[in-house]
């Protein structure tokens, strides 16, 4: 996989399609890019060229020294050093649940770059922090993916049979290799995005899984409900768990490509290069 110089950092990333109407994707917390591996099939074939970056800790991007190396607000700091050495001047961002909030993130400072944001399954960006006590008895209980043998548990695997063979035993293998650290540094509290939904200045998609076990539907439910009227889109699949991308990939890639054929802001338009610095 090619990687990129991002400020400090490498970051492996995937590039599938061509052209000037290009999508870039953040995956979620314990991911890697591997996950959007057959979304970006999808959309090749749809004329879309997309780029699916793993932040921090993923794939074979660099590994942080610390925590505070692995917050979103971190990721989307890579993330906008990353599409400039790219040369993204306009594109439409795709976060998958963590990777919503460095969407949000990175749109706070850099949205004239953006033309349309499509958020799937993400958290309540205003969840509280967990104590000492809610952080022991979770690392205490058995995972929802991972079996005793260090396998991917059955409703992992149905829930990622949309990607081939190689493509699912990669991320798995991804999954495996997270830091410790990773974990940790992403959790909540996530200052800053509590309040900037109604100030989202493009129209933003909002997608989710009505059988989610990992995020509460309630939670991108309630943040669509926080975005301004005049530019918010939902989309909810029916019997979809938590992560879509890799459930039903040709799904996702159509319902992308009809909100952006319809919504996003012309890729003509130039970001001025205040927003490029």
């Amino acid at each position: 996989m090619p990687i990129v110089q991002a400020g400090p950092v490498r970051l492996e990333y995937d590039e599938a399609g061509s052209g000037d109407n290009v999508m870039v994707l953040i995956h979620g917390a314990a991911s890697s890019h591997r996950q959007w591996a057959s979304v970006q099939r999808h959309l090749a074939e749809a004329g879309v060229h997309s780029y699916a970056i793993s932040t921090r800790g993923a794939g074979a991007s660099d590994r942080g020294a610390s925590q505070a190396d692995y917050t979103p607000a971190a990721y989307a700091e890579d993330l906008a050093a990353a599409v400039d050495a790219l040369g993204l001047t306009r594109f439409t961002l795709v976060g998958h649940s963590l990777g919503t909030l460095v969407s949000r993130y990175y749109v706070r400072r850099h949205h004239t770059r953006v033309r349309a944001l499509a958020l799937i399954a993400g958290p309540d960006p205003a969840r509280a922090g967990l104590s000492d006590e809610e952080r022991t008895r979770r690392a205490a209980r058995p995972t929802a993916v991972t079996t005793s043998d260090g396998s991917p548990s059955e409703a992992w695997t149905r829930q990622h049979m949309g990607l081939d063979e190689a493509a699912r035993a990669a991320l798995w293998r991804d999954i495996r290799a997270n830091p410790l650290e990773r974990a940790r540094g992403q959790e909540a509290p996530w200052p800053g995005l509590q309040d900037e939904a109604p100030k989202i200045p493009v129209h933003t998609l909002v997608m989710l899984g009505d059988a989610d076990d990992v995020v509460s539907p309630a939670d991108p439910l309630r943040g669509y409900l926080q975005l301004d009227v005049a530019r918010r889109h939902l989309h909810v699949f029916t019997d979809i768990g938590h992560y879509p991308p890799a459930q039903i990939p040709d799904r996702v890639a159509a319902v992308l490509v009809r909100f952006t054929e319809a919504h996003a802001q012309p890729v003509s338009l130039v970001a001025p290069a205040a927003a490029r610095q």
